[in-house]
């Protein structure tokens, strides 16, 4: 997180097959929400992540929509470009919360970076 420039970062990898593997997931979202401003932006790298269980994704719906309530502006994903079923789970989030035109995918960091910045 950077507060400075109002952004928050994630790095989603492996597979999540239940809320155990993550067990800090949501408090994590949580609490980064409490020192942003409304506005922020977001920037996930999912270049090494699998598509988890369905109901892991639930969870990733749930803090994407609770993030989206909290003020958040647009989000930037890296995706693996040649990962076609990783980057229609992205898009299926997007649309469970309704960001389609605030969350955009790109092959690099700086391509999101500059997207973000703008």
């Amino acid at each position: 997180m950077d507060e400075e420039i109002n952004r928050v970062y994630w790095v989603m990898k492996g597979k999540w097959n239940m809320m155990t593997d993550i067990p800090d997931f949501v408090q994590h979202h949580r609490e980064v929400v409490r020192y942003l401003k409304s506005g922020f932006t977001a920037l996930t790298d999912i270049r090494a992540f699998e598509i988890p269980a369905p109901k892991v994704l639930e969870v990733i719906i749930e803090m994407t929509k609770m993030m989206e309530n909290a003020g958040m502006g647009r989000q930037a994903q890296i995706v693996n470009k040649k990962d076609l079923e990783g980057i229609r789970a992205s898009r299926y989030v997007m649309k469970e919360v309704d960001m389609d035109l605030k969350m955009m995918q790109f092959g690099s960091f700086e391509e999101a970076i500059e997207w973000l910045n703008r």
